[in-house]
């Protein structure tokens, strides 16, 4: 990575002529990157960390040219290292910065060998085609990094990945376009009115992701109620709702239906707050009338998150997370079609990991021992078509192995 980025470092220097750079202005457009770039937004619903250096990297760049683009952007991610593990209070100081700066040069390196290719063409198609490009690669490189180190689906953190670049070019491609606009026509101070709409940005996300803190703090709430009265749901309901939120994204759910999905898998079994606990932790067969009792938790749940807003879109999926494609599931008796795809993927998660997930004493169940992944595996294979939906099924089994839990 050090070799690329060198590489593509010394070629911009090559193309780049000796220029008196306004090196106040400069300095100036820097520190508003810095400022930008320490000062991130998170859009947590989808999984995505935007900073706002990139706007005032591109003023430097069509002041001083490409180099000094490509050396701003250096500092810039050098202090931003330096300000996250500041604020995380990390014991490996130069880890991130070690990875972060290769990443940087050589995203910016490319875009600004295409800012210089395109420049003939028109300033802001150039400026246009930094954005683009310097996203596109710093998204990728970023992606196989977190797919290496977190041992992760490398196509999953892609997806990440060029979510956070699409958002990025119609949010960078704007500013940029007014950045280098204003700093060609030498109104540079006015550049640091580009700090308003950020700094507004901000605010309406800080403020979204309250809201959404609170509804969170909510369901911990409901599911701490159920992990109470039935201590096997300790760790279960987290790793339905992890590995839910996987299967959908790889069956092509956009991300924030996805994180919706999530909540549902974490919430699926709250109408079971309603059923007799003697019945649930019965060691023994259940009889007709017991059965009966205990199919009802999925009306039940449904019935409560009915009354709460935020929860309304979940119901639905909670509802129906029993039913099956064979039409033999409860409560309605619904046929394949009219099951909706996050049931479908609720119910091979949970089957999953209610028969081979709870390695804790607390959480094994106490009518049958756990089986491991490939025998779990095995029976879903078995269902699939009449309990379960193939697709979700094979879908399922490729989270798996992506994950290491299944062999290849």
């Amino acid at each position: 990575m050090w070799l690329i980025s060198c590489l593509s470092t010394f070629a911009v220097a090559w193309m780049t002529p000796n220029v008196a750079w306004p090196a106040f202005a400069v300095l100036a457009l820097l520190a508003l990157a810095i400022w930008a770039e320490v000062r991130p937004v998170h859009f947590r619903r989808e999984g995505v960390l935007l900073v706002f250096s990139l706007p005032f990297v591109v003023g430097i760049l069509v002041l001083a040219g490409p180099l000094a683009a490509v050396v701003a952007e250096c500092c810039v991610t050098f202090a931003g290292s330096l300000w996250q593990m500041r604020a995380s209070k990390s014991r490996r100081p130069w880890f991130w910065a070690r990875l972060n700066i290769p990443i940087s040069l050589t995203s910016s390196s490319v875009a600004a060998l295409a800012y210089v290719a395109l420049l003939p063409f028109g300033w802001m198609a150039a400026v246009l085609a930094y954005v683009s490009i310097h996203l596109a690669i710093n998204g990728l490189l970023v992606s196989r990094l977190n797919s290496l180190l977190g041992a992760k689906s490398f196509l999953m953190e892609l997806r990440r990945g060029l979510l956070a670049a699409g958002i990025g070019v119609v949010v960078y491609g704007v500013v940029a376009v007014c950045v280098a606009l204003l700093c060609l026509r030498g109104w540079v101070p006015a550049v640091a009115l580009a700090l308003i709409p950020l700094e507004l940005l901000r605010y309406i996300v800080t403020t979204q992701n309250a809201n959404d803190d609170m509804a969170h703090e909510t369901m911990v709430a409901l599911t701490i109620m159920l992990q109470r009265a039935h201590p096997y749901t300790h760790g279960h309901l987290e790793r339905v709702g992890r590995i839910a939120e996987e299967v959908g994204l790889r069956l092509g759910i956009p991300r924030r239906r996805a994180r919706r999905l999530s909540e549902a898998a974490v919430l699926h079994d709250i109408g079971k707050i309603a059923i007799d606990e003697a019945i649930l932790d019965k060691p023994a067969r259940l009889t007709e009338e017991e059965f009966e009792h205990v199919k009802q938790h999925s009306e039940y749940g449904s019935r409560i998150l009915l009354d709460s807003p935020r929860f309304q879109e979940l119901a639905p999926w909670i509802l129906y997370h029993h039913e099956r494609p064979d039409g033999r599931g409860y409560p309605h008796q619904l046929s394949d079609i009219e099951i909706p795809i996050e049931s479908k993927i609720i119910a091979v998660s949970d089957a999953f990991d209610a028969m081979a997930g709870g390695s804790e004493l607390n959480e094994k169940r106490s009518y049958r021992p756990n089986l491991t992944p490939q025998a779990a595996m095995e029976e879903l294979d078995r269902c699939a078509g009449t309990q379960f939906d193939p697709k979700v099924v094979e879908a399922f089994r490729g989270v798996l192995r992506d994950q290491g839990v299944l062999s290849s």
